[in-house]
């Protein structure tokens, strides 16, 4: 009977760690998106929902592009600051910033 090492002779063994990176880099690159474009009505409606969510404590949720990926939060406006182009954003006692720019579609929940 023939004992050879089974998949341990396939692990790694041709894979540099540069390699490795490359490759999850690449994966990684291949699944952004490119960051959609608002039109005027659009920011309108967004502004309506987040100052709802601010006088009358409703929960909302904001998503936000950053980088190539979207990321959801559901949670209620605490304050906008334009000075700064920032929400703070109550989600599970926890306040989070999110910058006016990122946001690109809010929700009523």
């Amino acid at each position: 009977m023939i004992r050879d090492r089974g998949k341990m002779k396939w692990q790694g063994a041709f894979f540099m760690p540069e390699h490795v990176k490359l490759l999850g880099d690449i994966q990684t690159d291949s699944n952004k998106q490119a960051k959609p474009q608002l039109d005027e009505q659009e920011l309108e409606e967004i502004q309506i929902i987040v100052m709802e969510s601010l006088q009358y404590t409703l929960p909302i949720k904001i998503t936000t592009w950053k980088n190539g990926f979207f990321k959801h939060s559901t949670g209620i406006v605490d304050t906008v600051d334009m000075v700064k182009m920032q929400i703070r954003f109550e989600v599970n006692e926890e306040k989070i910033y999110i910058l006016i720019e990122d946001i690109t579609s809010v929700e009523r929940v």
